[in-house]
């Protein structure tokens, strides 16, 4: 070896510790920065030239070089704690909006509508104490618009809470204003950017910059708290992202885009496919999109089969239960068995006096079905609370027109507080009114506790999983001091050998002269 051989090795050397000292302080610097990828800085042995000697062996000896540096951004880990992030933001929405859902059902409660049926039920009551007593007639009246406007109230509630979600499903333009819209945009945003990145990073191969991977990184991660994710790595640094089996984006190349459109009254949302011109792919894609923010949005809105109480499904419940309630009254109200009929109080157009009549007039007002966002009482019942049918006679007795006092129609609505109507637990009729209401309240708190602990949950493994990210891809100020240490004295050393060799010549340069 000689003495320019052994100074251009170390020189070189030393060049390549300055380089590896650069890359120690570039973590370093970074090492606040969120999502930031450390580097790390891959050596290599030059190429030798040797002969069969040893001399010439040693003469052929050419030091090291940097071969590239490296990030440590690793697929295996950030795949997994995308599916963590996904799965926690879906339990968190989730939670979010079980959270309102269980305030509206505090209004089914012994505060809310328990409350009212209580009252109509009480007042059907006193009314069959005093069947002819106006004022006791206008109580009644009064306490059936009070379960009215309480199931309009609720299902008013419910109605308000889906258009915040998806909008509303008759009125299409208002899913433009609704939170699954927005965050659709957002999602179709980010992959327009992660389409831009993969370009950059190819384009710069193997030397892309840390901060262009630490960006897509960061941003796929974003992404995964929308969906679900498949990120698939390929060989020339860019990734495609696919959801469930639709591939969204192709390395450098976004092909296609999320929308929403309305749906009906079960599937008020539906999430589309489109190309990039707005070409429809797939009509349906709501099968395809598992957790994160939009999933949870989509499975609390539409319909349900696992059994999960949705807006839709508790709106089905309500307003069966409201068609029930306003059907069974409604029933006893115009009651009709051959001569055994509801009656309600008339005048005597001879002698002014009053007299039963037959009962025709409903107290709710008729629908097919009636729901809880159009129940409400007869107007004409309002009107003439004469028309309330608190008698139930038999009109093949003699005189039955002038029993004014029988309360037997009336009483038969009181005991509907006390009769099975509702449907629970797959039983059949088996449940009140009110035991519906604490039977629904309660399921309804079960699932709003049950949400909130798959959260901490998930909230735990998400946490753990960012941790073992960032303990393999994050900057460790230990491993960096020990690294700047050991480059340092690297290049110490060579600097040592460099005067040395230098020394060395300039006493063969003076031998020389």
């Amino acid at each position: 070896m000689t003495i320019n051989q052994t100074m251009n090795i170390s020189r070189e050397s030393m060049n390549n510790y300055q380089h590896a000292l650069a890359v120690v302080s570039q973590n370093l610097a970074n090492m606040n920065v969120d999502g930031y990828i450390k580097l790390r800085a891959d050596f290599q042995t030059n190429p030798t030239f040797g002969g069969d000697n040893v001399y010439s062996q040693i003469r052929g000896l050419n030091g090291a070089s940097i071969a590239k540096i490296t990030s440590y951004a690793n697929s295996a880990a950030a795949n997994s704690l995308r599916g963590a992030n996904s799965n926690a933001q879906y339990y968190y929405t989730l939670g979010t909006i079980m959270d309102q859902l269980s305030s509206i059902s505090d209004e089914l409660g012994e505060e809310g509508l328990q409350a009212s049926f209580k009252d109509f039920f009480s007042a059907a009551q006193n009314l069959s104490a005093n069947p002819t007593d106006p004022s006791a007639r206008r109580i009644y009246i009064e306490s059936a618009q009070s379960v009215a406007l309480k199931f309009n109230s609720i299902a008013g509630s419910l109605d308000k809470l889906q258009e915040q979600l998806v909008g509303n499903w008759q009125q299409p333009a208002t899913i433009e204003g609704s939170d699954i819209y927005m965050s659709i945009q957002d999602f179709n945003k980010g992959l327009e950017r992660l389409a831009e990145l993969n370009k950059q990073i190819v384009i710069q191969g193997e030397g892309a910059s840390s901060g262009l991977i630490s960006e897509r990184e960061n941003l796929l991660k974003d992404l995964s708290s929308y969906m679900d994710l498949n990120v698939e790595y390929n060989k020339n640094g860019s990734v495609d992202v696919k959801v469930g089996d639709v591939k969204l984006v192709s390395g450098a190349e976004q092909q296609l885009k999320l929308n929403v459109t309305a749906g009906d009254a079960t599937t008020p949302a539906i999430v589309t496919v489109e190309k990039m011109d707005g070409t429809l792919v797939l009509s349906n894609a709501n099968s395809e999109i598992q957790g994160g923010q939009i999933g949870a949005i989509l499975d609390i809105v539409n319909t349900s089969d696992d059994g999960l109480i949705t807006i839709s499904g508790m709106r089905s419940k309500i307003d069966e239960l409201a068609n029930a309630f306003a059907t069974e009254v409604n029933n006893v109200q115009t009651f009709v068995d051959g001569d055994i009929q509801a009656m309600a109080l008339g005048t005597d157009p001879v002698t002014g006096e009053q007299i039963l009549v037959p009962s025709t007039e409903p107290i709710f007002n008729l629908g097919n079905p009636i729901t809880a966002g159009s129940i409400s009482v007869n107007q004409n019942v309002i009107d003439n609370p004469n028309l309330i049918a608190t008698a139930r006679v038999d009109t093949s007795v003699d005189g039955w027109e002038h029993n004014v006092g029988n309360s037997d129609n009336i009483v038969a609505t009181a005991q509907l507080r006390d009769k099975n109507t509702m449907s629970t637990f797959g039983g059949d009729n088996n449940v009140t009114f009110e035991g519906f209401l604490t039977y629904f309240s309660g399921e309804v708190g079960l699932q709003q506790s049950d949400i909130a602990g798959k959260f901490e949950t998930a909230d735990a493994i998400n946490q753990s999983e960012n941790t073992n990210y960032q303990s393999i891809t994050g900057v460790n100020l230990d491993e960096e001091l020990a690294d700047m240490i050991k480059y340092q004295r690297g290049y110490e050393a060579s600097a040592r050998i460099f005067n040395v060799a230098n020394e060395i010549y300039q006493v063969l340069v003076a031998l020389g002269k």
